[in-house]
Formats: C-alpha cells, sequence, structure tokens
C-alpha cells in the first residue's frame, strides 16, 4: 500500500477544515459527506478511491470552488499537478463567477484559500521537480502566491507557513 505524501495530507486538511468551516454557513449536505469520504479513503491509502469520491464532489457542486480544491488535493497526493493545477485555476474561476454570493467581509479569506493551494500545488511539484531549473521555476512561483495570499488574508498565509515548515514569525 501507498502512504500518502506527507504534505499533502497537511494540504488536504487545511482545505477540507477550510470547507467546513464557520463561513460556510450550511449545514452538512451530500457536499460535505464527499469530502469527509475524500478524507476516509486518503487516510486509508486509497486515493484512487479518493479520486472518484472528489470527482462526484465536482460533479454535484460544479459552482462550489471547494469542490475543485479538495479534487485538487487528491491530485497531488497522486502526484498529477497538471489536473491538480486545472483544479486550482477551476476554482478560482467558479469563486470569481460566485462572488458575490459570500459576504463582503469573507471573499478575501476564500480567495486566500484557492492561492493558498496554488501556492502548496506549486511546492509540492518543486520537491518531485528533475532537474534544478525547473524546481527554481515552480519555488519562484510557489513564493509569487504565497505573496498573493500574504496580502489578502494574514492568517491564512500564516497557516500556509505552518504548513511549509517556516516560522509563523517569518
Amino acid at each position: 500500500m501507498r502512504r500518502m505524501n506527507f504534505l499533502a495530507a497537511l494540504i488536504l486538511a487545511a482545505l477540507l477544515s477550510q470547507g467546513c468551516s464557520a463561513f460556510s454557513g450550511r449545514s452538512p449536505d451530500s457536499g460535505s459527506t464527499l469530502q469527509l469520504e475524500v478524507l476516509e479513503y486518503l487516510d486509508s491509502g486509497r486515493p484512487k478511491a479518493a479520486l472518484a469520491a472528489a470527482d462526484q464532489l465536482v460533479v454535484e457542486a460544479p459552482d462550489d470552488y471547494n469542490s475543485y480544491l479538495t479534487r485538487n488535493a487528491v491530485h497531488l497526493v497522486l502526484r498529477d499537478f497538471e489536473n491538480a493545477r486545472a483544479d486550482n485555476e477551476k476554482a478560482l474561476r467558479v469563486f470569481e463567477a460566485n462572488r458575490d454570493r459570500y459576504p463582503q467581509k469573507e471573499r478575501d479569506y476564500r480567495l486566500a484559500k484557492i492561492h493558498e493551494s496554488m501556492a502548496l500545488t506549486e511546492l509540492v511539484a518543486s520537491r518531485r521537480a528533475r532537474d534544478a531549473s525547473e524546481r527554481k521555476s515552480l519555488e519562484d512561483r510557489f513564493r509569487e502566491e504565497a505573496a498573493k495570499v500574504k496580502a489578502l488574508d494574514e492568517e491564512t498565509w500564516k497557516n500556509l507557513q505552518g504548513l511549509t515548515g517556516q516560522s509563523v514569525g517569518e
């Protein structure tokens, strides 16, 4: 049984906690049930089953950017960086299209969570890069996305620092 990448597990935990945050204002539904199912599959070392559940989550909630962030995390565990990036981009487009659905005071936080996912995707990909120039390019993209997170929401930026092993005070 393949072991799940530790950083990818942290990413998924961060994404799922965001999706279940007090900001959501929703009662438990099939989306949150599917998110929990994704986590359970990953915890049991079954990333392909997690991907099937994440795909179903996207089918059931295509206008919820969190669906794409959840599937992004599964793609990271599977080391499918191309599809992980595509899900991040889709999450951003869906959020922008539905931005008015969220209270003004939550928008920067939610956008920061999307850029946090983008940053973590680049960081995980950089650890798997084949050569130094590719690794540097990915690390530069990580820093660009991290700067966006910092500009949008200080607490999310601190979370990103913690997830990446940096001192939160840096």
